[in-house]
């Protein structure tokens, strides 16, 4: 459970942004923003992948 919480969490703040209308307008931005997301997933997983919480 503790492996899929951090991405939980990331796609629930992903929602929020989207349903408050916090998103960008422009199809730029609205690349940009999913590009950065997609990058800190990414980062999280190689991060957790690198140090597994069950062994530290």
């Amino acid at each position: 459970m503790l492996y899929w919480l951090p991405r939980l969490c990331v796609l629930v703040l992903a929602a929020v942004v989207v349903g408050l209308g916090f998103f960008p307008q422009t199809s730029e931005g609205v690349a940009f923003t999913l590009l950065m997301i997609l990058v800190g997933l990414g980062l999280l997983s190689v991060t957790l992948h690198i140090f597994p919480p069950e062994k530290h």
